[in-house]
């Protein structure tokens, strides 16, 4: 491989991890946006059951395993604002 190819190849490389990267951060910050109130408690609302957790981007709900270990960064009325969101259900 020349050195030229090398430039090339490295220079593709950067290009790509810095695309990678505002993906990732735009992703985040729409999981966090003003759209949906943030928690400012440890439990949300009875209006707003349903826990999120925006660095994962999974919401729990009040029979969950995990419900009551979340501290909820967002909250949410229902299954589907949450899916909106950008968010998936807990496994567990």
């Amino acid at each position: 491989m020349t050195t030229k190819e090398k430039i090339i190849a490295i220079s593709a490389l950067v290009l790509f991890l810095i695309g990678l990267t505002f993906f990732v951060d735009n992703h985040y910050k729409t999981r966090i946006s003003a759209k949906t109130p943030q928690a400012t408690e440890r439990e949300c609302p009875n209006s707003r059951p349903i826990k999120g957790n925006a660095q994962t981007g999974i919401f729990h709900m009040p029979y969950g395993s995990y419900y009551d270990k979340t501290l909820p960064e967002r909250c949410f009325s229902s299954k589907d604002e949450a899916i909106k969101a950008g968010y998936r259900q807990s496994l567990r």
